[in-house]
């Protein structure tokens, strides 16, 4: 990684007791380079002491370490922790001027255009040499920045940076989860008793024992208790714990120095702000025995706590009414500071007051403004909590519940909503909560309680705001797609939306929008005339750009239902650009969802696996599990069809893991396919036939009406392929009667399925599947249909035109990287006469699926710049991609890349 390698590190050379395995895993992580890690444990393990050897031992070979401090104080401040490790970091003036970017003169921050110069800086700063982020007490971050570096952390496979985090294992932060973990035991014995040594700590025959029992490995506690313990000789001053052994010693203070201390671990020991509300010879004097002791040290205009239980017992053993008084003395401190001189008084508040509330709320808003919905929210929620007036305090709950739910954060939203939609006699309110409570609970996966939600929601709307009730119909609709629930309970609320009158609002144009997209729901293989010329002519309404964003996406997914692809890629291209346009990616999720679910439908993987990618990045961003776990699935099935094994497997676990038994019926039945085609390359007849068979029940019904229609060819190809042709009657049978008048999509995958069911009788329904001139929308399905007709025409000897179909069904699987249909071309080509091998991978197909993305945006002349934006990629990573891809294309400049695209 560009780093001398010193001899192994050791703790103990640096004095840290039993710790040398946790040392030398984290030297080896480090070695590998681009990775990031966790360590934890127990308060008082000695975390940040490991990190401070490392720290050390990594400067000695070389590393630049950049080092943060999170505090429990600090963790109310928008983006606090990272504005403070950019503000004294080398080269970050861009990502900190977007972290601090103004209300008034900027439009609000984006989240992932953050994370995304967070990460462009910190890989700038590599450039020099490997790089090393250590991060201390990261449960005390506030989530703001948490989430940054979370992101950041997950992305440095294969660079120069690595990032360590330390938390404490009973409150680990969820963002988190999963990176490696160094997990920080017990001391043992005879390391314990070292230690005590090491610190100068004597302990006789008497109190050892007791200070061993009490303290269970702890380093901090051995050293507490031992410390507390040397005051006398009898065993039961050893105190009971660490913390207690704090607030002992806290409380055998004066009254004065307990009294500075307790400010101190109200303002993360800021000594001048301390000094304006203290005079400085009396606080001097006040700290003296603190430091006398070293329960504190004074150093770089900062009071430091010999630990955090430390800074904690120093609050703690406080009374209300001094911890009261405390904040409004820091209030006055803080006049230069408005987010803290706030967040004080709201602590000072003991009753409500609607000069802090409305203060908090100004924060609020500020903070949502610059991405920092979380920490809005909060501010919000103890905004409501000090407001006088009822009405105030429900508006603002319903304010911080809509925040929560641009935060990802829908369980609090369904707890709080509930409450306030019980508490309420407002119907405006209890209206309110209900809707933005069936809207989280749809996205927690929760399906079955969030149609009852929905339901009770549409009730409540019908006769009140039938224009703002179209929208809930239309996420109802969703479930019940998703859900493969009874579509009759749509179809109802629909007759019923259908008569409401509606009042002229905002909403009122999203109406006929909303109308098709519920239709194509309830009836999928119908093709209502009305409906298919809504979505081919419908003008995009001249609204602000969210209104006609949500319009475009509404008609573009009913365009992808009725089997008109280029009017869905059109219409919904349109959506995600008026979405970039307002500069609002969180938006889009699931608008580029329907988008990659269309790219994959007209077999162009490469796209939706990069707008998979880009909807994981978003909603990681914006805490979106829901949205992860599509983008996941969509992921995984451009693997599976591709024969990437593992990377199909790893995803298609993630996405069952996240999944609720029967919430999600479409969802489940694309993994089936995808592991289908997994057990394919694996060379599993059998198998893949065990995953598709799922598809239709027994009597022939699809579980799911347009996902097992849509696989219909590949259904009974899958049965043929395992011998079990017989089982597919009844399903082949019903799709017979309901799809003839269907879609092409839907006529073409029934002819394909009939025809390899009929045998001799076969060539019409195969010659209808493999030439019709509509087929060439969808090349996978076009390229199976000739790859089973050129077989047909093999077996019969007509060894000619079977040639025709293979080699075309060849062409088409080389270009689409869809490796099994591929060999299986070969295969029936060399039957066929043809000798073939295995080609030699084109310069092309060497590329990763991003890699040809940036390329193609290059060779059509965008910038670098112009092609992060368009990507949500950092720039670095754009001027990354293209350095890998020319020595592959066999191209020393841009300008050569349009003729390597236009040969594609």
């Amino acid at each position: 990684m560009g780093a001398r390698r010193s001899e192994g590190w050791s703790g103990e050379r640096d004095g840290l007791i039993g710790r040398n395995l946790a040392v030398s895993s984290l030297q080896d992580m480090l070695d590998q380079g681009g990775r990031a890690a966790v360590v934890d444990g127990i308060p008082g393990a000695g975390k940040t002491s490991l990190l401070s050897v490392v720290a050390r031992n990594a400067r000695a070979d070389g590393w630049q370490v950049l080092s943060l401090t999170c505090h429990t104080s600090d963790e109310h401040l928008a983006f606090g922790a990272l504005m403070e490790l950019l503000s004294s970091a080398p080269g970050a003036e861009a990502a900190l001027e977007r972290v601090i970017r103004g209300v008034d003169d900027q439009p609000p921050s984006d989240p992932l255009r953050l994370r995304l110069e967070v990460l462009d800086w910190v890989e700038s700063l590599s450039e020099q040499g490997p790089v090393l982020l250590l991060v201390d007490d990261a449960h005390w971050c506030d989530p703001s920045s948490l989430s940054v570096l979370s992101f950041v952390a997950r992305r440095l496979a294969g660079s120069r940076v690595s990032l360590l985090a330390s938390t404490r294992v009973d409150v680990a932060p969820a963002s988190l989860a999963g990176l490696p973990r160094v997990s920080l035991s017990p001391l043992g014995d005879h390391q314990a008793k070292l230690l005590l040594r090491q610190a100068g700590l004597e302990l006789g025959a008497v109190l050892l024992p007791s200070v061993l029992e009490r303290a269970e490995g702890n380093p901090l506690a051995l050293l507490e208790l031992a410390r507390s313990a040397t005051v006398g000789s009898d065993t039961r001053r050893v105190p009971s714990s660490v913390e207690a052994a704090f607030i002992q010693e806290v409380s055998a203070l004066r009254s004065g120095t307990r009294r500075v201390l307790l400010l101190a671990a109200a303002c993360n020991g800021d000594l001048a702000a301390m000094g304006r509300v203290v005079e400085p010879a009396e606080l001097v004097n006040d700290l003296a025995p603190a430091e006398e002791t070293r329960f504190v040290a004074v150093a770089g205009g900062s009071v430091r706590f010999r630990h955090p239980l430390a800074r904690s017992a120093a609050y703690s053993a406080s009374t209300t009414a001094e911890r009261t008084q405390a904040h409004a003395l820091l209030a006055r401190a803080y006049v230069e500071d408005p987010a803290r001189q706030i967040w004080h008084r709201a602590e000072a508040a003991v009753v409500p007051d609607e000069e802090v509330a409305s203060a908090l709320a100004q924060m609020a808003a500020q903070a949502h403004h610059r991405s920092a919905i979380l920490e809005a929210a909060r501010l919000l929620t103890r905004a409501a909590e000090l407001s006088p007036a009822r009405a105030d305090s429900e508006e603002r709950m319903l304010q911080a519940a809509v925040m929560n739910v641009g935060a990802g954060n829908f369980d609090w939203t369904v707890q709080a909503c509930a409450q306030l939609r019980d508490r309420s006699d407002n119907p405006v309110v209890q209206l309110g909560a209900s809707h933005l409570m069936a809207y989280a609970l749809a996205q927690t996966g929760n399906q079955s309680l969030a149609r009852v939600a929905l339901v009770d929601v549409l009730e409540q709307l019908v006769d009140v705001d039938p224009a703002l009730g179209w929208a809930s119909l239309t996420t109802l609709a969703v479930l019940v797609y998703r859900g493969g629930g009874d579509v009759q309970v749509v179809a109802d609320w629909l007759e019923r939306y259908e008569g409401a009158h509606v009042e002229p609002s905002p909403h009122t144009d999203m109406i006929p929008a909303a109308r098709a997209w519920v239709r194509v729901q309830i009836s999928p293989l119908e093709r209502p005339s009305d409906v298919l010329e809504l979505i081919r002519e419908a003008p995009v309404p001249d609204s602000p750009h969210a209104f006609a964003a949500s319009h475009e996406m509404l008609l573009g997914a009913a365009a992808w239902l009725l089997d008109e692809p280029e009017i869905a890629l059109t219409r919904l291209q349109r959506s995600v650009e008026f979405m970039r346009r307002a500069d609002a990616p969180g938006a889009m999720t699931q608008t580029l969802l329907a988008l990659a679910l269309v790219q994959f439908a007209v077999s162009d993987y490469d796209a939706a696996d990069d707008t998979g990618r880009l909807v994981l990045d978003i909603a990681e961003a914006r805490g979106d599990a829901y949205a992860s776990n599509d983008a996941r699935e969509v992921r995984g099935r451009v693997a599976g069809i591709r024969g990437d094994v593992a990377t199909a497997r790893a995803l298609c676990d993630q996405v069952l893991l996240n999944l609720r038994p029967g919430d999600s019926l479409s969802l489940e039945a694309n993994v089936r396919v995808t592991m289908s085609w997994v057990r394919l390359a694996e060379d599993d007849a059998a198998g893949a036939w065990d995953q598709m068979r799922w598809l239709f029940r027994e009597d022939g019904e699809p579980r799911h009406t347009h996902v097992s229609y849509r696989e219909l060819g590949h259904y009974v190809a899958s049965a043929v392929r395992a011998g079990a042709g017989a089982d597919v009657g009844p399903a082949l049978a019903l799709a017979t009667e309901r799809l003839a008048e269907s879609g092409k999509r839907h006529q073409l995958e029934l002819a394909r399925a009939r025809a390899l069911m009929a045998g001799e009788d076969a060539e019409p329904l195969h010659r209808q599947a493999a030439t019709d001139p509509e087929a060439a929308r969808w090349p996978f399905q076009l390229a199976n249909a000739q790859l089973e007709y050129g077989g047909w025409l093999r077996r019969r000897h007509r060894q000619g035109e079977a040639r025709a179909q293979l080699q075309s069904a060849l062409e088409v699987f080389e270009r689409l990287g869809t490796q099994v249909c591929a060999e299986t071309a070969r295969s029936e080509l060399r039957a066929a006469g043809v000798a073939t091998t295995e080609p030699a991978a084109s310069a092309w197909a060497q590329l990763t699926g991003q890699e040809r993305q940036v390329v193609r945006l290059a060779a059509n002349g965008l910038t670098n710049p112009e092609i992060a934006a368009a990507m949500y990629l950092s720039p670095r990573t754009v001027s990354s991609h293209l350095y890998k891809a020319f020595p592959k294309l066999g191209v020393t400049s841009r300008a050569q890349l349009r003729d390597v695209v236009t040969e594609r």
